[in-house]
């Protein structure tokens, strides 16, 4: 398996084949088909391996739970961008096998640790998931608040004077990095667990 999540890290999940994993290793097509029936389930494998080895940094796992959360916010981000396309296949398949379980027991520990009722976990999953999972997909795909996407709107603010909040704004608007703007997202989503804990 170590093959198979180096070549993905190297070469992005598009790559990983049994064709081009047997080439990696040395061994033959049907050799592997006696391990992994087929690229589906190759790529299920890779994902969880991981997900168990790779997303859950160890600081996750103690200290306040406002920061146990961002370092796994923040473990579950580096490793999707790490792994070409990794962030599309947990998006659109999840992640069901020991290393995904382990990655959602941990989210389930920090949050019961914040104090939530188990309708306020659950909540905060999603929400959770939908942050960090969202963040990693569009930085590969198309961040709706990258500047380069936003350059034409921002040339037009400073243009004329049709829009002179936004023109004000501008030069944050073209500094503001995707990293910033993942912790104004992870400061929203503590900010409203501790407001949920005060109700």
């Amino acid at each position: 398996m170590a093959a198979a999540v180096g070549l993905a890290r190297r070469e992005g999940i598009a790559a990983l084949t049994i064709r081009r994993l047997a080439t990696e290793v040395g061994a033959s097509r049907m050799a592997l088909y006696r391990h992994v029936p087929d690229k589906e389930a190759l790529l299920g494998l890779v994902a969880d391996a991981i997900a168990m080895d790779h997303i859950r940094p160890a600081e996750a796992d103690h200290g306040p739970w406002p920061e146990r959360l961002r370092v796994l916010a923040h473990g579950m981000r580096r490793e999707l961008l790490a792994y070409p396309g990794i962030a599309e296949l947990i998006m659109t398949r999840g992640n069901h096998g020991p290393g995904g379980l382990r990655v959602g027991e941990a989210i389930a520990e920090i949050l019961a640790a914040a104090g939530l009722d188990e309708r306020g976990q659950a909540r905060f999953y999603l929400i959770f998931l939908d942050i960090v999972l969202g963040r990693a997909h569009r930085e590969v795909h198309g961040d709706p608040t990258s500047p380069d996407r936003n350059a034409r709107i921002f040339d037009a603010a400073q243009a004329g004077s049709a829009a002179p909040t936004l023109k004000a704004l501008v030069p944050h608007l073209r500094a503001a990095t995707a990293g910033e703007i993942f912790e104004a997202e992870l400061d929203m989503l503590i900010g409203a667990i501790h407001a949920a804990r005060r109700q």
